[in-house]
Parts: structure tokens; sequence; C-alpha cells
């Protein structure tokens, strides 16, 4: 929950080498209609994306560059934030099926780089038009992440295992770590 920055759920793999996308369709089961979920580009699949749809849900998703799209109309200036000049521009993602989402795709020109050199990000989301692309631009900018709590988890609360041979136990201190992650937010 990004409001109070605490980990209601997670899905547990004992494969610590699992590339992670294939487990992203798993949290469709947690998204909840007229939710706004807010994420980086690793959640930028079709899967993901259309899942959160069919869900009646919403969704905020910095564009990965390989999800391609058709771009509609004309990018048009909307705004300034603190971090660069927002653009927005309607973009149709096609899945597998052939079925057609059209979407708005945000366009932040940043004033400073990113640490990956990027002097632009895109965000695309299924927002209604009356939630202007500046707010969305500032939502993803100050999204809580779970990167954060990771830090948090290793660094603090030591979450990791020094032994790869045994992943229950590995899962298990996690979880046991998360609880207590949760039990400092709640207090601090």
């Amino acid at each position: 929950n990004p409001h109070v920055e605490l980990i209601e759920d997670l899905i547990a793999c004992e494969d610590g080498h699992a590339n992670q996308k294939p487990l992203y369709v798993l949290l469709l089961d947690q998204v909840q209609r007229r939710q706004c979920w807010i994420a980086d580009r690793d959640y930028s699949t079709m899967e993901f994306m259309f899942g959160i749809k069919e869900q009646k849900a919403y969704f905020i998703i910095r564009q990965h560059g390989t999800v391609k799209g058709k771009l509609v109309g004309r990018r048009r200036r909307v705004g300034k934030t603190d971090t660069g000049t927002v653009y927005e521009q309607s973009i149709q993602l096609t899945n597998d099926d052939g079925e057609i989402f059209t979407m708005r795709r945000i366009t932040v020109e940043l004033n400073t780089k990113t640490r990956d050199g990027d002097t632009e990000i895109h965000l695309l989301t299924n927002l209604p038009k009356k939630v202007g692309a500046c707010r969305i631009a500032e939502a993803y900018r100050r999204r809580w992440t779970i990167e954060t709590a990771f830090a948090k988890l290793t660094q603090d609360l030591r979450c990791e295992l020094n032994t790869l041979g045994y992943p229950k136990a590995a899962l298990f201190s996690f979880c046991v770590a998360v609880v207590m992650y949760n039990a400092l937010s709640t207090v601090i």
C-alpha cells in the first residue's frame, strides 16, 4: 500500500534466479476495480496492462523499450513539472489476440538525465482525461517503490540468508523480515 508504505501481499518463488516477469500475471488476482497501479517499466507488458484493463482498474506504467505501439494523433505539450516538460499523445497497443487497447502516453522531457542517461520517459496510462497529464507524471515521480522496501529489508533487517541451499528457509526468512518491515512502518 503506497500511502502507508506497507507490503500487503507477496508472491513467493523458490527459484532465486527466475525471471520475475512471468510472475506479474499472478498479481492480476490482487487488482481491484477502480484501483490505480503505478509501476516501473518492468511491468510494462501487454499481458499485465490488458489484465488491469479487464479488471476495470487503472495504471500508470513507464513504457519499456520493447513495448511498441502505434502513436495516434499529434503529441501535445500540456505543461511543466519540477522535472521537465510534459506532453501527451494517444497510443494503440495490440495483444497476441489482436485486441487493440488505446491509451494515453505521457512523455516527460527531463530537465536532468536519469542515471541511465535517458532524456525523456514515457508513461502509459488508461486513466480518464479528467486526470491531467502533469498530475500523472507527478504521481509516477512520487511513487513508493518496492526497491525502497527491498533496500530496507536487505540492509536494516538482513532478510537474505548466506546460503542458497535452502529455498524454503530463505523464503521464510524473507517473509519474517516483511512482517518486521510492516511492523516498523506502522510505528515509525
